[in-house]
């Protein structure tokens, strides 16, 4: 009987160990370029560079590189606090960015994640790794943040600095001068923005495509802020960089055709841009490319061809909100010029009036243009 017993508690320790192994395991939800969808791996965290995270998966023989650039979100384990307990501090900014959460919704979530994450900070202090994290993370949200209420853009990129200078060479390294650049871009200093960009090329043992990847941001910022000169020298050098077969081809054939029509140069604009359409899968791309046909089509005096491009980005492709403000305004005009429909028309314009698209110069044009 005895014995009985002890077999009896003997197995349930072992599966009690067995349940906390499990978990413990460290998570990673990242972009996986295999499959063009998000994907989650669980094990060990064995080390954490620029360059990305390697994770050891039990059984396999060696740990799994997760690039910097495709990482989502990382669960640390960790003693110092319950999975329950963290999940729910950083879980409202997951429910924040939910595409159906409204601007007021997403603006107290945002607000109530940075004050239960700062919470935790003095639980989690001796836990480096994660305290380092949710630092990131509190910064990461403050940007967000920033651009619903712009009076904390100071604290923001305070924050963001903080996490660049304490994680000297870490996969947040990388994040946060994105963060920052794109912070600062909102905010309207280009140089800044600019300065953020070129450092990431300086970063230690940087992957040639991250530095390439930076180079198409410094590119995309010649290109809003019309340093055509500037711009066009950092094409050729991008395009030297890509090889025939990477799928960022695509992106440089778009920066190239949108370059061509700021200089006047459509001889093949039109054949180029279907084929960013036809080959690209990702929306941002096809809207531009659309939005770029459009304004072509203005160039020719060819209004009715123009407003089924704007059309399309309005219906189909508004999911960047740059690309999606510029459509709207210009059908605000060609509603009522092709179509004789004023109340389309007006309706295009409240749209463009919308909280969403206050930082956008075509907010600021429709309201010249009253």
């Amino acid at each position: 009987m005895f014995n009985l017993i002890f077999r009896f508690v003997l197995g349930l320790v072992f599966m009690a160990a067995f349940v906390f192994s499990i978990s413990a395991q460290d998570s990673v939800k990242y972009i996986d370029k295999t499959k063009k969808g998000e994907s989650d791996i669980n094990g060990l965290i064995t080390g954490d560079s620029v360059k990305g995270l390697l994770i050891k998966v039990q059984k396999e023989p060696a740990p799994k590189l997760i690039p910097a650039v495709d990482i989502i979100n990382v669960n640390y384990s960790s003693t110092a606090i319950g999975s329950i307990e963290l999940k729910s501090a950083l879980g409202k900014e997951i429910r924040a960015n939910l595409p159906a959460t409204k601007e007021a919704e997403r603006l107290k979530l945002y607000e109530e994640a940075v004050k239960d994450i700062t919470a935790l900070l003095p639980i989690v202090k001796a836990d480096v790794r994660l305290s380092k994290y949710l630092n990131f993370r509190i910064a990461k949200i403050k940007a967000d943040l920033a651009k619903i209420k712009p009076e904390i853009l100071p604290d923001a990129l305070k924050s963001l600095n903080t996490v660049r200078l304490d994680n000297p060479d870490s996969w947040m390294t990388l994040n946060a001068f994105k963060i920052e650049a794109d912070l600062q871009e909102f905010k309207g200093d280009f140089d800044a923005a600019l300065k953020l960009y070129q450092g990431v090329s300086k970063l230690p043992g940087i992957p040639p495509e991250i530095k390439t990847d930076s180079d198409f941001l410094i590119l995309k910022l010649f290109m809003r802020t019309n340093r055509m000169a500037e711009a066009e020298a950092k094409l050729n050098e991008v395009e030297k960089a890509i090889p025939q077969d990477d799928p960022r081809r695509v992106q440089v054939l778009l920066v190239k055709s949108q370059a061509n029509l700021l200089n006047d140069k459509l001889e093949t604009l039109v054949v180029d841009l279907n084929n960013v359409i036809a080959l690209s899968v990702e929306n941002y791309i096809r809207g531009k490319a659309l939005n770029l046909l459009g304004e072509y089509y203005l160039k020719k005096n060819m209004p009715t061809e123009a407003f089924w491009e704007f059309l399309k980005v309005d219906t189909l492709y508004s999911q960047d909100v740059d690309e999606h403000a510029k459509a709207l305004y210009n059908l605000s005009i060609l509603f009522d010029k092709v179509k004789n429909d004023p109340i389309r028309s007006r309706q295009a314009t409240d749209k463009l009036m919308e909280s969403t698209y206050s930082k956008t110069e075509f907010q600021k044009k429709v309201s010249s243009d009253k």
